[in-house]
């Protein structure tokens, strides 16, 4: 699978769609409104979406931004237009935030970490002092792997949001265990868990968020592209 197909592939994960493919909102469990204008980006070409918000005029002023600009050379870098593109934005109501990150894929052959614990229904107790949110909510907890140490859930992966063929992970360590290894065993574990249930597993994050970077390379992720978003 290309870069190409990997970052429509993620736009398809990300967020939920209407009939004419325009972005309705997050695909987070109660995920909230889908941004404005959505950027894939990779080394072989680009993808857009746009929000079901924007007036077809706003979209065509983007549109033809986006069809002059240049391909990507450095995935980290800003588009050419990133400027012009907000200032369309801007007309139609002012950018509340903006954002972005690298996405990585994960390799096919992964080893099984040691140290992981499965959670189910029947050992969910393991989260229950230790990450309530994800105790309390059963749907939240998909496909979610532990490090456990004296009976309670230190460090996890789960799946935050599943698409029609991807599932993209989200890991939390408590602080007092960060820095061990932690959240790279369960990653690994969370991804294990995707792919046997035949689904592509994905690692998105924040240019900000260099502790999440750190645990891709620890994995040995692929960056296959970034992504940007307006709202």
């Amino acid at each position: 699978m290309d870069d190409g197909d990997l970052i429509r592939i993620q736009a398809e994960t990300l967020f939920t769609y209407d009939g004419r493919g325009r972005m309705l909102r997050d695909n987070y469990l109660d995920g909230g409104p889908a941004p404005r204008l959505f950027l894939g980006r990779t080394l072989s070409g680009d993808i857009v979406r746009f929000s079901e918000t924007l007036p077809d005029t706003v979209v065509a002023r983007l549109t033809a931004l986006l069809e002059r600009e240049p391909p990507a050379v450095n995935l980290r870098a800003a588009p050419a237009a990133a400027k012009a593109l907000r200032d369309v934005l801007e007309s139609h109501s002012p950018v509340a935030a903006h954002g972005g990150g690298p996405a990585y894929c994960f390799p096919d052959a992964l080893p099984r970490p040691a140290d992981i614990v499965p959670v189910t229904d029947n050992n969910a107790a393991l989260l229950q002092h230790t990450f309530p949110h994800l105790f309390r909510t059963p749907a939240a907890r998909q496909q979610c792997v532990a490090v456990v140490r004296d009976d309670a859930a230190v460090s996890v992966c789960f799946s935050s949001r599943i698409g029609p063929q991807a599932t993209e992970a989200e890991v939390e360590t408590l602080p007092d265990f960060r820095g061990r290894g932690y959240a790279a065993a369960v990653t690994a574990g969370w991804a294990l868990v995707v792919q046997a249930a035949g689904a592509i597993p994905l690692y998105c994050t924040s240019w900000e968020n260099l502790a999440s970077q750190s645990v891709a390379r620890r994995v040995g992720l692929t960056m296959y592209g970034a992504d940007l978003y307006w709202v």
